[in-house]
């Protein structure tokens, strides 16, 4: 499945790159609900092409067009541009993830994050490791002294967020959960923290899909905000707040 996954990849980064007129135009609604704009669409159409193109036998769940039926046997869990706002306002941030699963975020074997801006490609497959544009990368020891959280601030985020983020000698966050994860799995950041206030701006499974395997691969750890490892359904209403991180210290700084 890694061929397909970087052929899919591709396919957006070229979607993207070639895109003209006004990427934010919104020309519908997702499957939550929410505005669908053009480089969304997009990026979820030139997915579903290939797809097509290479008659691959596998369904589909996207944050646009919630589930495709494709009469597949396994399920390719797609966002096709992670960090949409930061694309639409010019930050470059933002994503394309793909994951290779069944039914749920535990049995997910296969995961690819594109980074648009810079191309730089993560990859984990189940028991093989985590790997940055081919070389394994690896979560980092905990150094107190030396701390760097990602942490989801903003009118949405629960009061709990504002603490964790003080315990830390440095912030930051990307607004694009796959890149955030990213950075845990490479040992660039020690956390990742996840706690919404309000349902709807929680977590979906297509947003950390892939990137909770790399994370794991990488020998860190994605739990809820209890310490337990994190699973749910493979469902467009599915939706969690989380931890990611890769030494257990980290537990006890923040709390």
């Amino acid at each position: 499945m890694k061929a397909l996954l970087l052929g899919l990849a591709d396919a957006v980064q070229q979607a993207v790159g070639q895109l003209g007129g006004d990427p934010g135009e919104v020309v519908g609604r997702g499957a939550d609900g929410g505005p669908s704009t053009r480089i969304d669409r997009i990026a979820e159409a030139a997915v579903l092409r290939v797809l097509e193109y290479e008659g691959a036998a596998i369904d589909v769940l996207s944050e646009e067009a919630g589930l495709v039926e494709r009469g597949g046997d396994r399920l390719l869990v797609l966002d096709p541009i992670d960090g949409t706002h930061n694309a639409l306002r010019g930050i470059p941030a933002f994503s394309v993830s793909l994951a290779i699963g069944r039914e749920r975020l535990s049995d997910v074997e296969e995961g690819l994050v594109r980074d648009l801006v810079s191309g730089a490609t993560y990859y984990a497959a189940k028991g093989q490791g985590a790997h940055l544009n081919g070389r394994p990368i690896h979560a980092r020891p905990f150094d107190p002294e030396d701390s760097l959280f990602s942490v989801y601030l903003g009118t949405h985020a629960a009061p709990a967020a504002a603490e964790v983020a003080s315990r830390a000698r440095r912030v930051r966050n990307l607004g694009a959960a796959s890149l955030d994860l990213g950075l845990v799995a490479k040992g660039a950041a020690d956390l990742y923290y996840m706690h919404s206030a309000v349902h709807e701006t929680k977590l979906r499974a297509v947003d950390i899909a892939a990137g909770v395997l790399l994370v794991r691969e990488a020998g860190g750890r994605v739990t809820g905000l209890g310490g337990e490892d994190l699973d749910m359904p493979l469902r467009p209403d599915a939706r969690t707040d989380l931890l990611a991180f890769g030494d257990d210290r980290v537990l006890e700084a923040i709390r």
